[in-house]
């Protein structure tokens, strides 16, 4: 068994956050003859392990591997798919200069330094294959614990001191040496990946082919760590490995984007989760599954480019907290930040002249490219742009991305649950990748610009991960599976955010739509975001969400806000309900409402058209409580400009992708039964250009309204908390000469207005004569 050579002491802390091992040695950091020789790989030469593109001259990433084959179909993919996973960590470690850089700890003090993500992946391996009873005893009882476990750390000030001292390097090499070793003769020889598995068994419950699952995507997780910590360390202390992927074209090309540019996205409703049976690799945070139903919204059409954060820090984003959340502002100030990360300023202070560190190497920064921040900066520059665009911006939810990729028509969730296939992961390696817009699985060495030709949306799959709204938590029937108990249960706990995509260098499962990944707010990855304006409240995956919690995190409660009393229309039902009214036309009378032949149901139908008629021309008009715009949009025949009012954001929402985009929506049906699917055409350009949407409280109006010529409160009075204060805004608001035209059923409710505030038709007439109105038509 091999042994750590000058052991000193062996030390062990117990905490409540994590456990701690300091293992002290005297290594020597000189012997570089190895480094970058035939000595250095302790598996196969890049040249000839699987994956080798000659063209290239690189070594690509392969696709990940169906683990529900059996026999020598399974045992020659997982080792192809092992060794291509080891070569590549191999390959980009043989980047480093000397053994200086192995040992030097990262200027934030927030991981370990190299030589730990060397020799961790080994250790992993030998410990679950241990777990999963595939090996009887370790290989080293000193490193199998000392590179078993990571920093996860837990503030922005929580620093690592670089105190425990590690194993000379060579002796590292040999430990990983020989867990290779360990893993390809279970790979060969093990008679569990020979054993059935039937269509109707989780591909997680195979626990040896599973942990060998898990120690290839394992591998490919911290080849993405070391690729960023390798971009942290000083330049002298790295050179770019001869069988690297190249940069991508765009890092040199000319920037051509510009400002921020939302699109619009129907709402829609998103199911999380992936199916235990399908065949690649997953983290047991990517089972469960959940429905999660989002309004909709508009979100940028890429990332935030460099170009447009540049914006941000020329504008004095890091100077002041006016932008910045409580916590985000104490980051900055510790950090003392005032740019992003890999940003490094090669111009005086106040000049704004920059360069962008690569793994690699330095290039001038290149503006097309996403903006890698951290969480806090993320919300910053919502924020901020929100201040300069009159917005309310801030990040995509976790459902809200996935309908952008609907959106695109490409993988998305549905798809992939159905036909596993369509995720490009399971069937494309780096090498076919390379010639696809999708930067991901290594199929280039760098990131690359945002605007890669792929629409509505760019950038939505690999070249840098996303940032969401939620927090990482668990999916309804989670299960944390028994070989690996800490990867995903200690992280929810409400402090790690959910990223999704992938970057440029995600392999494996990591690059898979299915794929969940988190990191504390200020983290510092290949990270990028990009910004939403839509519901003011949404659903997040971690509202409501399912056990197990940590640290003492308990999720908030979801208000769904459907509740009419609330003024808040947020269910799908009921958008429906008024998509139908306002622009339903006959199709609205389908499924149930077609056995009320009794009622005149048909007189409702042109409802908001008949009220818009009753207002007559001018040049301005406003609806207060609009809905979805019906009758804005008949307004817009007769006014030149309409402004729309409604307290519910989803109606807003709805109103507003209305003026770029048709919009989709599932008519009510019987029952729990679904209804008929439907559509709503897009407003006119004519129509489009003379409307404005806003949300707003009829009882609290602003001023920089203005005047109008008209004024439309229809189906409002009755719903509201104060109907008198909208009453007595209405003399500042109307045109001399100008027009209101009440319609209400006066069916006041305590659940909305307070008794004592209730107005008769008489009550109302006389207040609004004493507001200076005239009454020229009133209907029984």
């Amino acid at each position: 068994m091999l042994r750590a050579s000058r052991l000193l002491r062996v030390e062990l802390r117990l905490g409540a956050a994590r456990r701690r091992l300091s293992l002290a040695y005297s290594p020597p950091l000189t012997g570089a003859d190895y480094l970058h020789t035939p000595k250095f790989w302790t598996g196969l030469e890049p040249e000839k392990a699987p994956g080798f593109d000659a063209e290239r001259n690189c070594l690509a990433s392969l696709k990940a591997p169906d683990l529900r084959e059996r026999g020598p179909e399974l045992r020659d993919t997982l080792e192809d798919y092992f060794e291509n996973g080891w070569a590549l960590t191999e390959v980009l470690f043989s980047s480093l200069r000397g053994p200086e850089a192995y040992y030097r700890p990262p200027a934030h003090g927030l991981r370990h330094p190299l030589v730990f993500y060397y020799g961790h992946p080994a250790a992993l391996a030998v410990n679950k294959l241990r777990v999963a009873g595939a090996l009887t005893k370790g290989l080293c009882d000193d490193f199998d614990v000392l590179f078993e476990t990571g920093v996860d750390e837990m503030s922005w000030d929580d620093l690592d001191t670089p105190s425990t001292r590690w194993p000379e390097l060579q002796e590292v090499r040999e430990y990983r040496k020989n867990a290779r070793d360990l893993v390809l003769d279970v790979i060969r020889n093990h008679p569990a990946l020979d054993e059935p598995i039937s269509t109707a068994d989780a591909t997680d419950s195979k626990f040896v082919v599973w942990s060998l699952g898990m120690i290839c995507e394992h591998e490919r997780i911290h080849l993405e760590t070391s690729t960023t910590l390798m971009r942290e360390l000083p330049l002298d202390d790295v050179q770019r490995p001869v069988f690297w992927p190249p940069d991508h074209p765009s890092v040199t090309a000319a920037a051509s984007g510009g400002s921020v540019e939302l699109v619009s996205v129907n709402g829609g409703s998103v199911e999380l989760g992936k199916p235990r049976t399908h065949a690649t690799y997953s983290w047991d945070n990517e089972y469960g599954s959940r429905v999660i139903e989002a309004r909709p919204f508009q979100a940028s059409k890429t990332q935030v480019t460099n170009g447009q954060y540049l914006d941000f820090v020329k504008s004095g984003g890091y100077a002041s907290p006016d932008h910045w959340s409580e916590d985000g502002w104490a980051w900055r100030s510790f950090r003392n930040t005032k740019w992003p990360h890999f940003w490094e300023r090669t111009g005086p202070q106040g000049v704004h002249e920059y360069a962008l560190r690569l793994p690699f190497h330095e290039v001038p920064l290149p503006l097309d490219l996403p903006a890698e921040v951290n969480k806090h900066e993320a919300h910053a520059y919502a924020t901020w742009l929100s201040s300069e665009t009159n917005q309310s911006l801030r990040l995509p939810t976790e459902a809200e991305y996935h309908l952008m990729l609907e959106a695109n028509d490409q993988c998305t969730l549905a798809k992939a649950r159905e036909n596993e296939a369509v995720d490009d992961v399971v069937t494309k390696g780096a090498k076919e990748l390379s010639a696809t817009p999708l930067n991901a699985n290594l199929a280039w060495g760098s990131p690359s610009s945002v605007y890669d030709g792929q629409a509505p949306f760019g950038g939505l799959r690999g070249n840098s991960w996303e940032y969401c709204e939620d927090w990482f938590a668990a999916l309804p029937g989670y299960e944390t599976h028994p070989l690996y108990e800490d990867f995903s249960t200690p992280c929810f706990d409400g402090q790690h955010a959910l990223i999704l995509g992938g970057s440029f260098a995600s392999t494996g499962n990591e690059a898979s739509v299915f794929s969940r990944f988190h990191f504390r707010p200020h983290f510092h990855n290949l990270l990028s975001f990009r910004v939403v304006s839509g519901e003011e409240n949404p659903e997040l995956s971690s509202h409501d969400a399912a056990k197990p919690w940590a640290a003492g995190w308990v999720p908030p409660q979801y208000k769904k806000q459907s509740e009419e009393g609330s003024h808040k229309y947020e269910s799908a039902a009921q958008l429906a309900a008024y998509l139908d009214l306002h622009y339903g036309g006959s199709g609205a009378l389908d499924g149930p409402a077609s056995s009320l032949s009794s009622l005149s149901l048909s007189d409702a139908l042109d409802f908001p058209q008949r009220c818009a008629a009753k207002l007559g021309s001018g040049r301005r008009a406003l609806d207060v409580g609009c809905a979805v715009g019906g009758s804005c949009k008949e307004l817009t025949k007769t006014f030149d400009e309409v402004v729309g009012i409604d307290y519910a954001q989803g109606f807003i929402d709805a109103a507003n992708a209305l003026k770029t985009n048709d919009l989709n929506y599932a008519r009510s049906g019987e029952a729990s039964l679904p209804g008929t699917s439907c559509a709503v055409e897009a407003f006119t350009p004519a129509e489009a250009a003379k409307l404005t949407f806003m949300k707003g409280d009829a009882c609290d109006l602003p001023e920089s309204l203005g005047t109008f010529d008209a004024v439309l409160a229809a189906n409002l009075l009755c719903r509201l908390s104060e109907p008198q204060a909208f009453i007595d805004r209405l003399p500042s608001l109307v045109n001399e000469g100008g027009r209101v035209f009440f319609a209400s059923p006066f069916s006041w409710m305590p659940e909305y207005t307070a008794p004592d505030k209730w107005l008769s038709p008489q009550q109302l007439e006389q207040r609004m004569r004493e507001n200076g109105f005239v009454l020229e038509e009133a209907a029984p």
